[in-house]
C-alpha cells in the first residue's frame, strides 16, 4: 500500500500544479483539504479502487478466474450450511405456530 500512497500523492501534486489553487503535497495537506479539493478527486478514487481501504470485512471478493475466488465461494458455502438449520427451525416455528395457533 505504500507504493499506492506514493502514487496518490504524486498524482495529487501533479494535478494541483496544473490548475489554479494551492499546491497539494503529502507534508503540507490535511486529509480534509485533500478530499475538499476537486482537483484531487480522481486521484483519490483511483487510490480507493486499487487498495483495500474502505472495504468491508468478510471474505475477499476475487474476480472471476482468480485463485481467491474458490476461497470466497467456499466461505459463502460454509456460511449457508451454518445458517440452513436455523432457517429450517424458524420455518417450522412459523408453520407450526400458524396452523395449530
Amino acid at each position: 500500500m505504500e507504493s499506492q500512497q506514493k502514487t496518490l500523492w504524486t498524482t495529487v501534486l501533479e494535478e494541483s500544479r496544473k490548475l489554479p489553487g494551492p499546491t497539494r503535497g503529502r507534508g503540507r495537506t490535511k486529509i480534509a483539504e485533500l478530499f475538499a479539493d476537486e482537483r484531487c478527486s480522481q486521484a483519490i478514487l483511483d487510490f480507493l479502487a486499487t487498495t483495500d481501504v474502505g472495504r468491508t470485512a468478510g471474505p475477499p471478493v476475487a474476480e472471476e478466474g482468480e485463485e481467491g475466488a474458490n476461497e470466497a465461494s467456499e466461505w459463502e458455502d460454509r456460511e449457508r450450511e451454518e445458517q440452513l438449520p436455523l432457517l429450517r427451525e424458524e420455518e417450522e416455528d412459523i408453520i407450526g405456530g400458524g396452523v395449530g395457533g
